[in-house]
């Protein structure tokens, strides 16, 4: 027919008419220049290695029915698709733009994911190049990899649960030298370390003959108590193996500069640091062992030894998922901060001149807003009257809808790294051994003339 021409679309054949041909032919793309090409040759029946499924929303937009995403259809590939034919993006229906930007966010997010992936991917086969190699650069590779990756062979793996072993063992050795369990009375020489010049007014009470000349002795303090022996040399032990695993993974690791600048390292760095402060000040003054003082503030430093479990678990999925969830949803997480902040100042304002004496001032009120937003309600303040009581409903109200919008951010990011997180290891590492790239030439893509269509 005259008034229509055939388009084949890797062999479904599409006839339209000539009005909307011409539409075609109207946009600057590579799909014109095809075209022009193939019209040169007076052929009626025009064949292009396309995806025939994205064409017909194609289609449908030249014949002036809108452009809607197809079902089951790849975003990215219809992307392609728009390309080739010249339309803009901005052309997609409401209805439809959504999940088209959407699309688009994700893969902006998962660049956290695959940049860093290609990172370690890049990294892991600097390694296995200088463990194949000799002298220096073999033995650094070789140990660092038994530091770094369990799986290297039999020893990384012992090396592994030697870790986990003492990171336990330092965590609980901490926690049980608060409890008063794990405490005992002190001995007579660590008394004298207490007292110290002092000592002999309370020497009294270590008479071994049972007998005193001084009849009225000064009480004991009550409060003074020390660890059980086993914790001490258990922190002395695992501290040891922290500073010599430190030394060695300072020594061998290959890239020093990201070595000090990395997070774990500088916890290693800081507990350390905290824990040989401990001894000196010990050491200069005994007294600090057995009460409390000034110094404890440098002592609750050393919980951040609890960080070192994520060197055990870094080389997990799951964690590493995490930390690229929460890297992407940083943004959120400072907008949910603000508008907290902002809820709680309104609010602690509002039920302070509400005249309810439970509040006797906005900063006492801040604790209640903030406790009452994040429907915690500790139940330690609470509003009395019917005007504060309204404004605690309000701020109630307000806080379950602010963490009901972003919270579901964070985890719509967990989710997707977590899915993409499922083969990012086998297909980068056949795109590593495969060591080729993939050539996608639009313009030099297989075209032809077929007369019989």
């Amino acid at each position: 027919m005259e008034n229509t021409v055939v388009i084949n679309i890797s062999g479904t054949k599409f006839e339209v008419s000539v009005n909307t041909f011409n539409n075609m032919m109207s946009t600057e793309s590579d799909a014109k220049l095809k075209l022009e090409i193939l019209k040169e040759n007076n052929s009626s029946c025009y064949f292009l290695e396309r995806n025939f499924g994205v064409f017909t929303a194609v289609l449908s937009y030249f014949q002036g029915n809108g452009l809607h995403v197809p079902a089951l259809t790849c975003i990215a590939e219809f992307k392609k698709e728009l390309d080739f034919w010249g339309i803009d993006p901005q052309e997609i229906e409401p209805c439809c733009y959504s999940k088209y930007i959407g699309f688009f966010d994700d893969q902006k997010a998962l660049t956290i994911l695959t940049d860093d992936q290609s990172e370690r991917i890049t990294e892991r086969t600097e390694l296995q190049r200088r463990v194949k190699a000799t002298g220096w650069l073999s033995i650094q590779a070789k140990v660092w990899s038994v530091l770094e990756e369990p799986s290297f062979n039999m020893f990384a793996k012992g090396y592994f649960y030697i870790s986990a072993f003492f990171v336990i063992v330092s965590i609980a050795a901490l926690v049980c030298g608060t409890h008063p369990t794990f405490m005992r009375s002190l001995r007579e020489s660590e008394w004298e370390e207490f007292f110290g010049e002092e000592y002999p007014q309370y020497s009294g009470h270590f008479d071994s003959s049972g007998s005193s000349t001084n009849t009225t002795l000064i009480p004991l303090p009550t409060h003074a108590k020390a660890p059980l022996d086993f914790l001490s040399y258990l922190d002395f032990i695992t501290t040891a193996f922290f500073s010599v695993e430190f030394i060695l993974r300072f020594i061998f690791c290959p890239n020093k500069k990201k070595f000090i600048s990395s997070f774990l390292n500088l916890v290693d760095i800081f507990s350390l640091c905290v824990m040989y402060s401990k001894y000196i000040v010990e050491a200069i003054n005994p007294r600090e062992k057995y009460t409390a003082t000034v110094f404890d503030i440098v002592h609750c430093f050393q919980i951040v030894r609890v960080f070192r479990l994520f060197r055990l678990v870094k080389n997990f999925i799951g964690f590493r998922v995490l930390l690229y969830a929460l890297k992407a949803s940083i943004w959120e997480v400072l907008l949910m901060s603000l508008f907290l902040v902002v809820a709680m100042l309104m609010f602690s304002a509002f039920v302070f001149f509400s005249g309810d004496t439970a509040f006797t001032s906005i900063p006492d009120a801040f604790w209640w807003a903030i406790v009452t937003m994040t429907t915690v309600g500790y139940g330690d303040m609470y509003p009395t009257q019917p005007l504060s009581k309204t404004i605690g409903a309000v701020c109630a109200v307000t806080g379950v809808c602010l963490l009901a919008i972003i919270i579901p951010i964070f985890v719509n990011n967990f989710l997707l790294f977590y899915a993409y997180s499922k083969v990012w290891g086998s297909k980068d590492n056949a795109n590593t051994n495969k060591g080729g790239t993939k050539k996608n030439n639009i313009i030099s893509s297989k075209s032809r003339v077929s007369p019989d269509c």
